[in-house]
């Protein structure tokens, strides 16, 4: 079967994915490496020969990422704290940004958690609810999500990492936990405004599920929801710590403080955003 240098189809990978990403090379070196399940530091080492249907596979990775689909909907995985994540269409990528909720999250929970319950809205992925989980093994982690899909991956994703102390529950928000009470509430509701999609980058954003970032009343109807109904299932001194847009600090700020939330404070995230805002219900 004819075969083709991998040195001639990174060369080729990286001049189709110029201009579509910052590091081109990269990229059609990690999707070769992929394809051809070879490590890609070995590409530095020596050429190797790749067979027509590993190279088929690669132009095929290479369409897609030129196109604009994400590469960890491609490569099926994306790096999120210590944990190595399955990714696909049902759940959003994880973005760097949201390891800011589980620094914030850590910082108000103890070390010694045994007593302690954490609870995720909308965990997609289950990346910040497992990241949590793993950090305090003595905790109670309760992580929702409104679609099966997502519960089946974050669940899988749990396994993988070797997470146990973690249940899933299919719920809209709070829906189906009555009675129930957290020392922390953490999410990362969809905050967009549903009538402005076209301001935003639409050939990023078209491949992830709409329901995860898009939301009515200016991006505003689910931070809503969460933050009216928190009071009732936080234990006293328990925090509610939400990620939001880059300009809804003060509109979070003014919900919690209206329906009795105290100690609240808006914090930047690695990019100098502010994007996270906590607050804490009065003993």
């Amino acid at each position: 079967m004819p075969q083709t240098a991998s040195n001639t189809l990174i060369e080729l990978g990286s001049k189709l994915l110029k201009g579509v990403c910052e590091s081109p090379r990269m990229e059609a070196e990690i999707l070769l490496a992929k394809a051809s399940k070879i490590n890609r530091i070995d590409f530095y080492k020596q050429v190797f020969h790749i067979d027509r249907n590993q190279e088929k596979i690669f132009n095929q990775s290479i369409e897609l990422r030129s196109n604009g689909m994400p590469m960890a909907y491609i490569l099926g995985k994306k790096d999120f704290w210590s944990l190595t994540l399955h990714i696909d269409k049902n759940v959003l990528i994880p973005r760097p940004e949201s390891e800011h909720l589980v620094e914030r999250a850590l910082k108000n929970l103890p070390k010694k958690s045994f007593n302690c319950k954490i609870l995720e809205l909308g965990t997609g992925s289950g990346a910040i609810a497992i990241s949590l989980a793993k950090e305090r093994p003595n905790a109670s982690v309760i992580a929702t999500d409104i679609s099966k899909r997502a519960l089946s991956l974050a669940q899988h994703n749990a396994l993988e990492n070797n997470v146990h102390n973690i249940e899933f529950i299919v719920s809209d928000w709070f829906q189906e936990l009555k009675k129930m009470k957290f020392n922390s509430i953490v999410v990362n509701p969809p905050y967009i405004d549903q009538n402005n999609k076209t301001t935003y980058d639409e050939s990023t954003l078209k491949y992830e599920p709409e329901i995860a970032l898009f939301a009515k009343n200016k991006g505003r109807e689910s931070i809503f929801s969460i933050i009216k109904n928190s009071p009732y299932f936080l234990e006293p001194a328990g925090s509610l710590i939400i990620e939001h847009g880059f300009d809804q600090s003060k509109y979070c700020q003014g919900l919690m403080r209206e329906f009795g939330l105290v100690n609240i404070m808006s914090t930047k995230d690695y990019n100098g955003h502010i994007r996270i805002t906590e607050g804490f219900l009065n003993t």
